[in-house]
Formats: structure tokens, sequence, C-alpha cells
């Protein structure tokens, strides 16, 4: 399976969200990797211009813009 690495920032009002309701966003990501079809390898938080890094497998790119449009229509 090829494998996709991603970068993603957090809008405010998410960050504001995960403050007041904390949560393990690997749990989630993973969760969402796997209705795609794919496996969550590696997720980081970094610093910088991004604010997270995700190493991930999945059939094929169509298979992995779903996971990334399905992350964020959540709106983080």
């Amino acid at each position: 399976m090829p494998i996709f690495i991603t970068q993603g920032r957090y809008t405010r009002d998410a960050v504001k969200g995960m403050i007041v309701k904390p949560e393990d966003r690997a749990d989630a990501v993973g969760r969402i990797m796997s209705k795609a079809g794919g496996k969550l390898i590696a997720y980081y938080l970094t610093f910088g211009e991004y604010d997270g890094l995700t190493i991930a497998e999945a059939p094929s790119e169509t298979q992995m813009a779903a996971a990334l449009l399905a992350a964020a229509s959540g709106g983080g």
C-alpha cells in the first residue's frame, strides 16, 4: 500500500475545543483512516507553520483524499 505523509493546521476554534475537551487526536485520525481502508502509522504534533504531521497507508490517492476530507469536515 502507498504511504502518504500529510501536514495540517488546527483552526483557532479547534484548539479552543481541545483545551475544553482534550482527546487523543491520533485515535480519531486512526479511525478515519480505517474507515477509508487505510492505516495510521504515526501522528506527530509539531511546532512552526504546521501543527501536526501524519504518516499513513491507504490503498490509493482517492481513499487518502477521502480520509483527509472527512477529517477536515470536522472543522479541525
